[in-house]
C-alpha cells in the first residue's frame, strides 16, 4: 500500500534559526578597487581578486541591491555573459544559488536550476554547506521515486557534505534555537541520504539511517512513516508495524497531519490482524509506539503461522501423551469431517470412551453450571479449558452434595452416553453421563458399544 505522506521539509529553508545561513548574501565588503599597475596575479600572499572592469562591478552592485529574485536572475545571467570568465565566479554562483532558492518551492524549474547552480558551487568549494543542503532538500523532490543515477549520487554526496561540514552556533542564538536549527540540518541529511539508498534499491542502508535520524530526533513522525515503508517492503514485519503503529498514533511535535496518522493507524490495525491472526496485543503496541519512536531490541510480534504452528506442535504432543484426549480429538474430527453420518453410526447412543485402548473416562475443565445451585447441565472444556465443547445434561438436579465436587473452574473426569452434537461451534452433549466420586440421581439407559475402527 502506498502512502504519501508529506515530508514538510521544504518549509524550513525559511524558518528561524536556518535563515541566516540559507538566505543571506555574500559579503558586501566586495567594492570597486582595482589598481591598474597592480601586477596580474594579484599581491604576493596570495591571489588576489580583480573586477574586470567598473561594469562587471555595477553588475555586482546592482545585483546585491536588487530584491526581486527573478530579477536577480536576469541580471546574473547577464553577469556571466558578459564576463563568462571572473574571479568572483564563487560569489555569482552563491547569489544565483540563493535567488533560485527563493522560487524553488513553488516552481519545479527553478528547483531543477537550484540543483544544478547548486552542484556548480560545491565543485568550486566541495565543503560549501548552502549548497549541499540545497541539493539534500530538493534532489529528492525532483528526483522522486525513480531518479536518474547521477542525481542519487549527487543527492547522496550532499548529505555527507552536510553532516561533516555542520556550521558552528552564531553567537546571537540561543542554545535552544540553535539546537532545533541544528537538528533540522541534520533530519534533512538523513533524509536524503535514506532516499538516496531507496532509490539504489538498498532497503537494509535506508533502514539504518532512518534509525538513526530517529535516535537523533525522534518527534519526526513522517520519517517513522518512511521508515516502515522500509521495513514493510524488507519483509521485516513486526519492526514495520510498530512503526506504522508509531506514525499513526505519536501526537506531539512532528506529528502528521490527522489524516495521514489514521491512514497508518487504520493500515496499522488491518496488517496486524493480518499477521498476527487477531487484534489482540494490537492496543499495547499503539500504546508503546506512541511514547518511543523505536522498538525494542528483542521486539517480535508472532505471526499467525508462528502460532498455528505452535499450536499444532503442543495439540500433537497433547495427543501422544494423552490417551483420552486422543480419543476425544479423533471423535471431534471425525464428527466435524464427516457429520450426521458418522454420528448416527459409530456415536449415537454409545458409551463413551467405552474402554477404548483402556480409556474409561474423559478429562475437562468446568465452564458454567445450569441453574448454579442444582445444575441439570454442567458444561465443560476439554480441549480448551476456557472454550466448552461438551455439556452433561442430567434427567434430575445434581444433588447439593455433588455441587460441592462440581464448581465451575475445576477439572472433572466423566463418561457417558453421546445423545447430540452440534458441528459448528463444536458441542458433543452427553444424557446422564458418570463422574466417578459424586453420586448423581441418574436413571439407566440402555446403550450399545461404540463401532470400533
Amino acid at each position: 500500500m502506498e502512502f504519501s505522506f508529506s515530508r514538510v521539509r521544504i518549509s524550513v529553508i525559511a524558518a528561524g534559526a536556518l535563515a541566516f545561513l540559507l538566505t543571506g548574501l555574500p559579503a558586501s565588503s566586495l567594492a570597486f578597487a582595482q589598481d591598474a599597475a597592480a601586477p596580474a596575479g594579484g599581491q604576493a600572499a596570495g591571489p588576489q581578486k580583480n573586477w574586470k572592469d567598473r561594469d562587471e562591478y555595477d553588475l555586482y552592485d546592482k545585483i546585491s541591491k536588487t530584491q526581486d529574485p527573478k530579477a536577480q536572475i536576469q541580471l546574473l545571467q547577464t553577469w556571466a555573459d558578459k564576463y563568462p570568465q571572473s574571479d568572483y565566479a564563487a560569489d555569482r554562483l552563491t547569489f544565483w544559488v540563493l535567488a533560485l532558492s527563493k522560487l524553488a518551492a513553488n516552481d519545479p524549474a527553478s528547483a531543477q536550476q537550484l540543483i544544478a547552480k547548486a552542484g556548480d558551487l560545491l565543485k568550486a568549494d566541495p565543503k560549501n554547506f548552502r549548497a549541499a543542503y540545497f541539493i539534500a532538500l530538493y534532489g529528492p523532490r525532483a528526483g522522486g521515486a525513480n531518479p536518474p543515477p547521477d542525481l542519487t549520487t549527487q543527492v547522496d554526496a550532499a548529505a555527507h557534505v552536510m553532516l561533516n561540514n555542520l556550521p558552528t552556533k552564531p553567537a546571537n542564538l540561543s542554545d535552544a534555537d540553535w539546537t532545533k536549527a541544528k537538528n533540522q540540518i541534520v533530519d534533512i541529511a538523513y533524509g536524503a541520504q535514506a532516499w538516496a539508498a531507496t532509490a539504489k534499491k538498498d532497503l537494509p542502508a535506508a533502514e539504518d539511517v532512518y534509525k538513526t535520524s530517529l535516535t537523533n530526533d525522534p518527534t519526526q513522525a513522517a520519517v517513522s512513516a518512511q521508515y516502515a515503508k522500509a521495513l514493510y517492503e524488507d519483509k521485516k514485519i513486526p519492526q514495520a508495524l510498530f512503526e506504522y503503529a508509531r506514525a499513526g498514533s505519536y501526537d506531539g511535535p512532528g506529528a502528521l497531519p490527522d489524516a495521514q496518522k489514521q491512514q497508518a493507524l487504520n493500515f496499522f490495525k488491518a496488517e496486524y490482524k493480518n499477521y498476527h491472526g487477531s487484534d489482540e496485543g494490537a492496543d499495547q503496541i499503539v500504546a508503546q509506539a506512541k511514547t518511543s519512536a523505536l522498538p525494542p531490541d528483542n521486539f517480535t510480534i508472532v505471526s499467525a503461522n508462528e502460532s498455528a504452528t505452535k499450536q499444532a506442535d503442543a495439540l500433537n504432543a497433547r495427543i501422544a501423551a494423552e490417551p483420552a484426549f486422543k480419543i476425544w480429538y479423533v471423535i471431534k474430527q471425525s464428527l466435524q469431517d464427516k457429520g450426521d453420518a458418522f454420528f448416527e453410526s459409530d456415536v449415537k447412543d454409545a458409551e463413551i470412551p467405552g474402554g477404548a485402548a483402556g480409556v474409561k473416562t474423559f478429562s475437562g475443565t468446568v465452564i458454567s453450571l445450569d441453574p448454579p445451585d442444582r445444575p441439570t447441565k454442567v458444561v465443560v472444556g476439554v480441549e480448551d479449558p476456557a472454550k466448552p465443547d461438551a455439556t452433561l445434561e442430567f434427567s434430575e438436579p445434581l444433588p447439593a452434595d455433588a455441587v460441592d465436587q462440581v464448581k465451575v473452574g475445576q477439572k472433572i473426569d466423566f463418561s457417558g452416553v453421546a445423545d447430540s452434537f452440534t458441528k459448528e461451534p463444536y458441542m458433543l452433549t452427553f444424557k446422564d453421563p458418570t463422574i466417578p466420586g459424586v453420586k448423581t440421581s441418574a436413571p439407566a439407559k440402555p446403550t450399545r458399544p461404540r463401532r470400533k475402527r
